[in-house]
């Protein structure tokens, strides 16, 4: 698609209307809840306020899991040059990369990654709906791309537009500021990932509520707590003058003159079980919404492995739904990567030789696995054992190993061979030898 004022001044509205609904899901990851600033304060009584992080807590468990193991690149012609040119090329940028793009996707649902070019190195820029905008198409293609910024010292506010061909420096009126950038990929560079049904999938939006009802009852608690401190002294029967108690107070002695006045503290009877099964329950709701395991929870000496895989099955399939979100992304990547080697090594490679897969960073009954795989050696290929096991990231690559070990094995436990030249031309010198002696002698 080619550069269009007017439908690059279209999303740079719809930018401005958009992003207040992903500020709130950030700051609710930073810790800024509506709880945290709307806590209603009360001059006179304890007004203690913190909070408890559920919604950063998850999405940080669910990046681990997610980008806990490598991304695995698998070529399905087997060439191996081209995977090492992946991921050489790759972990030469960022190696934290795939964690950051994985980050802003649950925050946000959406989450672009940019490609360019900066020194002759190819380069790559995960940016935020809070920084940027991609022109989608009916194949979830980004046809035009904004990604605004500041300069330092400066509140002005920038835009960068990407098209098939150039990059184009712009103002916030859209006024071109600077001489527009070839970019060589033949495309619009830029790789998108978004979930299914948008910010609906989001932990933000399905939590957000019960993180604040949540922090309000720890802060309600807390200050229940603090305000037994200002409880009312009762007293019956008797008189005290204001000098009285401040006397009083202070020796911390009370005195009276008739023996049937009644003195104690007016203090709220509130259970402590109450608040404690109310803040367990909405606790329960955000684990169960999200399809996490409270892993806190001491679990049994004798749970097994498949058990606990078992438990983990929901948020399995959730995870594996939201890598098919990232694979889209991913490919463009590859599309890109390889425009570059090409551009700058004069290498052909087709992304769509590229399988890339995702290997979860959950608990797996690896020990079960292995003995079925034993079972069915002779019916099953190696390979395909090997991308059974949790532990194996890349089966091509350690079958690969297992060979070269095999090998050298081998060649280190097999018997020196004999050299049978050597052994006669010994054999013969020996014969000399002896029938020298003997002529010796018969002389």
């Amino acid at each position: 698609m080619i550069y269009d004022r007017q439908i690059a001044m279209l999303l740079y509205e719809k930018y401005s209307k958009d992003k207040g609904d992903y500020t709130d899901a950030n700051s609710y990851y930073d810790g800024d809840s509506v709880a945290q600033s709307k806590y209603p304060v009360n001059e006179e009584r304890c007004n203690r306020k913190f909070g408890t992080n559920h919604v950063k807590f998850m999405i940080d468990e669910e990046v681990s899991y997610m980008t806990g193991n490598k991304l695995s690149y698998i070529s399905k012609s087997g060439n191996s040059q081209v995977v090492k040119d992946i991921e050489y090329t790759l972990d030469n940028i960022n190696s934290c990369l795939d964690t950051e793009l994985t980050t802003q996707f649950l925050i946000n649902s959406v989450v672009y990654e940019l490609y360019y070019m900066y020194e002759g190195e190819f380069k790559i820029k995960v940016c935020s709906p809070l920084e940027s905008i991609g022109y989608i198409d009916l194949e979830n293609n980004v046809q035009l791309f904004l990604y605004m910024y500041k300069k330092m010292l400066d509140d002005k506010t920038y835009i960068d537009v990407f098209d098939d061909k150039y990059i184009y420096h712009m103002d916030e009126s859209f006024n071109e500021i600077a001489p527009r950038q070839e970019h060589y990929f033949g495309r619009c560079p830029v790789g998108i990932a978004i979930m299914n049904n948008g910010t609906k999938d989001t932990i933000y939006n399905a939590i957000h509520g019960l993180q604040d009802a949540y922090e309000y009852t720890l802060m309600d608690w807390s200050n229940e707590i603090g305000d037994t401190r200002l409880s009312y002294l009762t007293m019956t029967g008797c008189q005290m003058s204001e000098e009285q108690a401040k006397i009083m107070k202070e020796m911390g002695i009370i005195s009276t003159t008739d023996a049937n006045s009644k003195i104690g503290f007016l203090i709220k009877d509130i259970k402590p079980e109450f608040l404690k099964s109310y803040r367990d329950i909405i606790e329960e709701e955000m684990y169960k919404v999200t399809h996490h395991l409270k892993n806190q929870i001491a679990v049994q000496s004798n749970t097994s492995g498949s058990m606990l895989a078992t438990r983990l099955n929901c948020l399995r399939i959730k995870l594996t739904t939201q890598y098919q979100c990232l694979k889209n992304c991913i490919r463009t990547r590859l599309q890109c990567l390889f425009t570059y080697l090409n551009l700058v090594e004069n290498k052909n490679y087709d992304y769509r030789d590229i399988d890339v897969k995702f290997t979860l960073n959950l608990p797996n009954n690896d020990l079960e696995m292995a003995q079925i795989l034993s079972q069915l050696t002779g019916k099953l290929s190696i390979k395909t054992g090997l991308s059974q096991l949790s532990f194996v990231t890349n089966a091509d690559e350690e079958y690969k190993q297992m060979l070269a070990e095999q090998k050298e094995i081998q060649e280190n436990s097999a018997p020196p061979k004999l050299n049978y030249d050597n052994d006669k031309n010994s054999n013969t010198d020996n014969l000399d030898n002896v029938s020298e002696d003997n002529n010796g002698n018969e002389g």
